[in-house]
């Protein structure tokens, strides 16, 4: 077990769906203090979402070691 090595989570696919969500959570809040531009918000939001879906492996989950479908493994790591 000692030489396993860990899945960090750090790949572009977690990435870009931790930052669609946080722009996801934070966006009502930032469409009611700032109500003029709030459509643009919500299209920054809307993108990120879009973009972090197309993000490979395509699709809504994220990549894990142990995932059923193999178009949803992780790629590997340079060190590997």
């Amino acid at each position: 077990m000692a030489g396993m090595k860990q899945d960090t989570g750090r790949d572009l696919k977690s990435l870009a769906l931790n930052l669609a969500t946080i722009l996801f959570f934070f966006l009502p809040i930032v469409c009611y203090l700032d109500r003029p531009n709030a459509w643009n918000y919500v299209g920054i939001s809307g993108a990120a979402i879009v973009l972090s879906i197309l993000v490979p492996p395509v699709g809504w989950l994220r990549p894990h070691p142990y995932s059923d479908f193999p178009n949803n493994k992780p790629y590997p790591r340079r060190d590997d």
